[in-house]
């Protein structure tokens, strides 16, 4: 077979295995990358050449689909509006007016005390339509207005209408209320808000291009439901198909909620099987990765140590290494948040207005005691006056460059997709269990819910106190 030239196209060779695999790679325009959240794009195609050729031509259009939709954000291009939100529009236009837009016409009405407001009120209606009218040009033949704006030709017709119909609600009305009320329950951050954005219109999108249409939530049926959830499974993971089938359900499900009209309905994307693990599509066991094996963590630490150029990163993982914590909760560390000294040394972990925490049970104090202590100290006078530990990583989107960072330094010692930054967690699960840790004490280092076994520690301090003596005996440091 003769070499194929395709752009965006990259083989990656894996030197252990002797194979090779196909991605899509991408690099993202400087103007895009805050809309998207993002500096490159990479899709899996696969490790067979025949089947990842055919898999890029689909890949590559839902990519310039992508990003010609960032443009046209970026360039203050709207959206397009929904019948519903159209038709809204109209009817604050017309109470602008000092109209009732669902006033029935004379004709509609008995006579009586309201008879004569009522002929009143549709001799305006006929007056604001001929005066919108009088501003076009008419057609020589028929006298008819040319070139009137779709916005006219509704506020038109909704005049001329006794009781016009709100459109039931569509995918993208349940999508756009949904991330309305969303915000409005908290203020996230830029990045935060575009990948909650992105995850709703992939929801959507994937309902759209699975019927071919963008319905009605009343029309979806159990058996589209199903059509829905096979189309994304011909194209995604199986733990991704759950997670969009788990985005789908809360759009929807906010949706039955919020629209009255809507409220006797049923969801029928509830109840579909799950395809991979985890309650509503939980990351699978590829998913959560492998612990790295000693020789993998040694290498990892030297090149880091030996080739970055800030001492920021190494710092990061050796906190990593040592604490079990996951990479947002460092990065995301205060100097404040840092307590190095005492005799119980700790890191608090908790939402701040920087950064939010992936649960409840995430907030604790984490213990810091032998390599990762010193590396803490060493973060506390790396950062000088600054507010957070790390500056560099220490923004919105600074986990996402930190991550990036480090898993450079992970794939040249291991191209394996389960190695990852996010090993160093199970290594530590790993060593708490061989060192036999309870489970109710694992939990308080890895900041994983207690359930009934939280009323056994009381306060932060007894909860500090089992915590360490667990980190210590894992990690066979003196107590």
């Amino acid at each position: 077979m003769g070499s194929v030239i395709v752009d965006y196209w990259q083989e990656r060779k894996s030197k252990k295995l002797g194979s090779s695999s196909y991605r899509y790679r991408r690099v993202v325009e400087r103007e895009l990358r805050s809309t998207l959240g993002k500096g490159e794009i990479t899709i899996a195609l696969g490790s067979v050449k025949g089947e990842a050729l055919a898999k890029y031509r689909q890949v590559h259009r839902e990519v310039e689909q992508m990003l010609s939709a960032a443009w046209d954000e970026v360039r203050g291009i709207n959206r397009p509006k929904t019948a519903r939100e159209l038709f809204q529009e109209t009817v604050q236009r017309i109470k602008a007016l000092g109209l009732n837009p669902y006033r029935p016409p004379t004709g509609d009405v008995e006579d009586g005390d309201d008879h004569d407001h009522d002929t009143r009120d549709w001799i305006e209606r006929s007056a604001v339509a001929e005066g919108i009218a009088a501003k076009y040009p008419t057609d020589p033949e028929t006298d008819h207005p040319l070139g009137v704006s779709a916005e006219d030709t509704r506020l038109v017709r909704m005049l001329h209408t006794a009781r016009p119909k709100i459109p039931a609600p569509t995918i993208m009305d349940a999508k756009k209320r949904y991330l309305q009320n969303r915000f409005a329950l908290r203020e996230p951050g830029e990045l935060d808000r575009k990948k909650d954005e992105q995850r709703a219109e992939r929801a959507a999108d994937a309902i759209v291009e699975a019927l071919g249409r963008v319905p009605t939530i009343a029309s979806i049926t159990r058996e589209e439901a199903r059509k829905v959830q096979a189309y994304l499974k011909g194209r995604v993971s199986a733990g991704t198909v759950d997670r969009y089938l788990n985005d789908i359900r809360s759009i929807i499900n906010h949706a039955i909620a919020e629209f009255p009209d809507l409220h006797e309905e049923k969801n029928h994307f509830t109840g579909l099987p799950i395809l991979a693990g985890g309650r509503w599509g939980g990351p699978t066991a590829d998913e959560e990765g492998r612990p790295l094996t000693v020789a993998e963590a040694t290498a990892i630490r030297e090149r880091i140590e030996r080739l970055s150029r800030q001492h920021d990163l190494i710092l990061i993982w050796r906190m990593l290494e040592g604490t079990g914590c996951r990479l947002a909760e460092v990065t995301g560390l205060r100097v404040v948040d840092v307590v190095a000294d005492g005799e119980m040394p700790y890191l608090d972990v908790k939402p701040h207005s920087r950064r939010g925490l992936k649960t409840v049970a995430s907030i604790r104090r984490v213990p810091l005691v032998g390599d990762a202590l010193d590396a803490a100290r060493a973060a506390l006078k790396l950062a000088g006056d600054s507010e957070m530990l790390f500056p560099r990583y220490g923004v919105e989107g600074g986990n996402t460059a930190a991550s990036a960072a480090l898993m450079k330094h992970v794939r040249e010692i291991s191209d394996d997709k389960l190695a990852r930054v996010h090993s160093l967690r199970h290594n530590m699960a790993d060593k708490l269990k061989v060192a036999g840790i309870e489970e109710a004490d694992r939990k308080l280092v890895l900041g994983h819910a207690l359930g009934g076994e939280g009323k056994r520690y009381g306060g932060p301090e007894g909860r500090l106190v089992a915590a360490t003596r667990a980190l210590k005996k894992a990690l066979a440091l003196p107590r």
